[in-house]
């Protein structure tokens, strides 16, 4: 296989403009998707142009490698993944080629609210809306022919394709559009014989007589051999290919042979790239809806809204979705805007939407409903009513956020998509479901259900252990019981997401006879079986289950030297941080930015799989889980993987799973990096503490030389220090070396009249901004508290642990274990005016040392902002601030959210009379600790916070004030004004410390922060 993978290297590297990866790390990551399969690729190939597909379609003809076409790897059957080259469209063929009036040509590798963006200017969109239309890519969306609640009204994407351009096995590229058939002519090469049923692909087809056909040649013999096909079974396609609103189970044949045209565009959508791959596509567009209404109906139970969905589907919604009561109970607890609008004795809950061409129109349609409802006896409450546009998305935002809120159960068991995309006729629904409930309970499981009711689109998810390769699972059994229902009312297996892995052997269950037909298609278009082999058809009865991901830690192989696992870097043991892993589902919303929140600051655009959070966990879960345990995360091409992450921890908060990537990838770059080392910068960069306070004792010269651009350019060189950033002055004492600090009444014994809080500096403050510690102590004192500052303690360590020098982070950890375990013992809050330090004593602590004091250091953590807030929120925060008539720009940091995901400072600086704060939510600054400072990140790090760093340049501001030191940086980076920590602002109200004025007229220049 090695020697395989090296000759696709040498062969294609050459051949085409993208690039081709055969090494371990792009293996593993393309070895799954969003579904429960794995399979390794040979290799993975980006290309750049059509031209580059050709050349990947003619070498894997010539040598008998498969292609399996991808787009974002979003697809929950399985449907893109392959053993042969996995073809990323998503990386370079992404663009919008041209729009006109009604048409848009687009790359498969666009998704469609990217397509949607581009077209909204011109009062247009692609209508088709799968539920993950943010990381959906129209190539994917046209592959498994997606739909999505509104397909009642607008259809599915083939019925939205003008036509299709694409590159068939042997590497000849057309496009098909609705095709006129001609006479056949006898010197037309065929590669099937259509009058042997039983002679489906010629296996003694010489490649070369395949490549070597002309487009052209190539073109009229696929539609000469396809009309034939279709001619002589048109009676087998009406009888076993009934219509359906959804129906995308096999190949569509029906009504492709119309008037002596072939629809081939109906048709090679929802081929999911086993016919061709697609190059470009030429779609129509329709004009966004003026007039939209919607309502949120609640129900006391399941059926009665499955008879109200029976009286609404005959008033001509434009979409009815259905969503069970766990889905409900989902997004109450997940989203305060829906825990408004959710019953929580709700059983069930209808999103019905009318579209019409007056606001009048849409809402009385809406009166009419619930007046047809109520007149035929049906219990329930219509908690929303959307008419205005952004209301009406709000309403939409529940499914979507949900559905992906099912993999944050907790446990062994989960609900698993394998029979997710069943589609009944409407009408039938009611029987159906009543089929379905008994299949469920005669396996004793129990499942979720979400559904595009006025299609008869069913989303079931059984709650069931999650498989794993050679592990026992009733997976088969219950498709197979369930399906026969499908079938026994007229429906289909697959709805909206392909057959892929999960249903491609229950095809021949559901046509019957006409599954033949299926495979002598198959064998016009791919008579070498090479375009995305065991998808639609194919002769392994056991496809739903062979490719099961392996999700159980495996031993190290017995020629080992040990027969253990490795040792774990983090405190948890390789099971848990497998779990951890494979918690992660794949849906792919970490592979695009998301403007609503901040995601993953490396991920741009759908550009690259390696730098996603996703890959962090599929990395970890192959390392673990492989044969060679460990031996993934050894590979220098793991590098890429393990860097793009400076432990922002925003991943975990936006992930819809909750996973906890943040400790994943650290464990990750742990073992990379005991295998490989750390940067000479990074490994200084992370230990200033350590230097700190020697440049403190000579302040003023050591100050004065890091002002000089000579010598910056001389720490560039030789430390990695990056010359153009502007960096604080050091203080000429080190806090904790202060009076304040040193005096005898700091201490934390037992008896003082006055409440006791215990004060953790960190950095920043003790070797920079002292003015700050001094300040929040007397905050604090102002308040009644009596403040203790352990003289022993040092650094948080979360520069070390963002690095993943996690030794050094144990040590600096155990030191202030030593400091602070007796205070928190006496049930004393732990504040920190860092939020770096609070995330790492609470988070990080009980992950990088088994000692049991860290358990009960975190629990007493808290960051100063939420413990001030707290303390305002029960009364007894003393609230006579002065005035202070000052615009301010605020900057929630990522870490702040990371911890309590309300920032109670902003809240705090409310309440300081004449102050006004201008919210400023930009996304991360990019500075991330020691990760812009040095230089090989700097220009990475301003191009990451480009627009807070703009806004910081222009605003019409006083001061920016953000309670983080490392945002404060970047904030000043290219600002002409001084951006303090809010703790300062609050002294200055309570008239504590009149000098703090000053900072205000201090402002940053040259390579000075203010």
């Amino acid at each position: 296989m090695e020697e395989l993978r090296h000759r696709i290297s040498e062969d294609l590297g050459d051949l085409i403009e993208g690039e081709i990866r055969i090494d371990q790390t792009a293996v593993s990551l393309y070895s799954s998707d969003a579904s429960l399969y794995e399979i390794p690729p040979l290799a993975v190939a980006f290309p750049r142009s059509a031209a580059d597909v050709e050349q990947l379609a003619a070498w894997s003809a010539r040598n008998g490698v498969p292609l399996t076409p991808r787009g974002s790897g979003s697809g929950l059957a399985g449907g893109a993944l392959g053993r042969g080259i996995i073809i990323d469209f998503s990386r370079h063929m992404n663009r919008v080629i041209s729009i006109s009036s009604d048409q848009v040509r687009v790359q498969p590798g666009i998704t469609r609210d990217r397509l949607n963006e581009a077209l909204r200017p011109h009062g247009r969109y692609f209508a088709p809306d799968p539920s993950g239309s943010r990381t959906t890519t129209v190539g994917g969306m046209l592959a498994v022919d997606a739909a999505g609640s509104h397909a009642v009204r607008i259809g599915s994407a083939r019925d939205h394709v003008v036509s299709i351009e694409c590159v068939v096995s042997g590497g000849q590229r057309f496009e098909f559009g609705r095709e006129s058939i001609t006479a056949a002519s006898d010197t037309t090469p065929r590669f099937v014989d259509h009058d042997q049923a039983d002679v489906l692909y010629d296996r003694r087809l010489d490649p070369e007589q395949l490549i070597g056909q002309t487009p052209a040649t190539r073109r009229a013999s696929i539609i000469q051999q396809l009309a034939e096909l279709l001619q002589q079974n048109q009676d087998l396609i009406r009888r076993h290919q009934p219509a359906l609103i959804r129906n995308c189970c096999g190949y569509m044949l029906r009504n492709i042979l119309r008037d002596d045209h072939l629809d081939l565009p109906r048709l090679l959508a929802g081929s999911e790239g086993t016919l061709a791959a697609f190059t470009e596509a030429t779609l129509y567009t329709m004009a966004l809806p003026e007039h939209r209404s919607a309502a949120l109906l609640m129900f006391s139970s399941l059926e009665s809204a499955i008879l109200a969905v029976q009286l609404i589907l005959p008033m001509d919604p434009s979409a009815c979705d259905l969503l069970d009561r766990r889905l409900l109970s989902l997004g109450r607890e997940r989203d305060p805007r829906f825990s408004r609008i959710i019953l929580p004795d709700a059983e069930a809950g209808l999103i019905v939407e009318f579209s019409g061409s007056s606001e009048q129109e849409v809402g009385q349609r809406l009166d009419d409903l619930q007046n047809q409802i109520r007149r035929n006896g049906i219990q329930f409450k219509v908690t929303r009513i959307a008419t205005e546009f952004a209301d009406v998305e709000l309403l939409w935002a529940l499914p979507a956020q949900v559905v992906s809120l099912l993999a944050t159960f907790r446990g062994e068991s989960r609900p698993l998509p394998f029979v997710e995309d069943i589609a009944i006729p409407p009408e039938e629904l009611t029987g159906f479901l009543a089929a379905a409930r008994s299949v469920f309970q005669k396996y004793e499981v129990t499942a979720t259900l979400y559904a595009h009711v006025a299609s008869g689109q069913l989303h079931f998810r059984p709650i069931m252990p999650v498989p794993s390769r050679n592990s026992a699972t009733q997976i088969e059994e219950i498709s197979r019981d369930l399906y026969r229902q499908v079938i026994n009312f007229g429906g289909s297996i697959s709805g909206e997401h392909g057959d892929g892995l999960s249903r491609t052997s229950f095809v021949r269950s559901q046509y019957g006879p006409l599954y033949t037909v299926f495979q002598q298609l198959r064998a016009i278009f791919d008579p070498l079986q090479l375009m995305n082999p065991d998808k639609i058809v194919s002769n392994d009865s056991r496809l739903t289950i062979r490719y099961l991901r392996n999700n159980q830690v495996s031993a190290l192989t017995s020629g080992s030297t040990s027969s253990l696992l490795p040792i774990m870097e983090l405190n948890w043991s390789a099971s848990e941080a497998a779990q951890t892993a494979v918690s992660c589902n794949g849906c792919a919303s970490c592979r695009v930015p998301d403007e609503a929140g901040r995601m993953c600051p490396f991920v741009e655009d759908l550009s690259d799989e390696e730098l996603s959070p996703r890959a962090k966990a599929n990395l970890l879960r192959r390392a673990l889980c492989s044969e060679n345990s460990f031996e993934l995360l050894q590979y220098g091409s793991a590098r890429k993987v393990v860097e793009s992450c400076f432990n922002c921890r925003q991943c975990q908060i936006e992930c819809p799973s909750e996973v906890n990537i943040p400790h994943a990838v650290t464990e990750a770059r742990a073992h990379f990096f005991r295998q490989h080392g750390h940067t000479r910068t990074s490994w200084l960069l992370s230990r200033v503490h350590t230097y700190a306070g020697i440049v403190s004792r000579f302040s003023f010269p050591g100050n004065q030389l890091l002002r000089s651009r000579l010598i910056r350019k001389m720490l560039q060189r030789f430390i990695g220090l990056a010359a153009d950033r502007r960096l604080p002055a050091f203080a000429r004492r080190a806090f904790l070396d202060s009076p304040r600090v040193l005096r005898e009444d700091n201490s934390g014994a037992p008896g003082s009249s006055r409440p006791t809080v215990v004060y953790f500096v960190d950095y920043f403050s003790n070797h920079h901004d002292t003015e700050l510690a001094e300040a929040f102590v007397r905050v604090l004192e102002h308040n009644g508290f009596r403040v203790f500052i352990p003289r022993g303690q040092t650094i948080s360590g979360m520069n070390m642990v963002s690095v993943a020098d996690l030794p050094a982070a144990r040590s600096v950890a155990e030191q202030n274990l030593r400091e602070l375990a007796e205070p928190a013992r006496e049930g004393y809050p732990i504040l920190c005016t860092e939020p770096s330090a609070a995330l790492c004593l609470t988070q990080d602590y009980p992950r990088i040392t088994d000692d049991e004091d860290a358990q009960i250091v975190a629990a007493r953590t808290m960051d100063a902002g939420s413990f001030l807030l707290n303390l305002h929120r029960e009364g007894k925060l003393r609230t006579d601030f002065t005035p202070l008539s000052l615009r301010v720009a605020w900057h929630t940091p990522c870490h702040i959210r990371a911890l309590t995901r309300t920032a109670a400072m902003l809240e705090l600086l409310k309440l300081i009379p004449r102050l006004t704060v201008l919210e400023i939510e930009k996304g991360c600054t990019g500075m991330a600790g020691t990760f812009g400072l040095a230089a090989e990140h700097f220009a990475q790090s301003l191009q990451i916070g480009q627009e807070l760093v703009s806004t910081m340049e222009t605003i019409d501001a006083d001061a920016g004030v953000t309670d983080c030191s490392s945002c404060r940086m970047q904030m000043e980076q290219r600002a002409e004004i001084p951006t303090l920590h809010p703790i300062k602002l609050l002294a200055l109200s309570y008239g504590l410390m009149p000098r703090l004025a000053q900072q205000l007229k201090s402002v940053p220049s040259g390579l000075s922060m203010s």
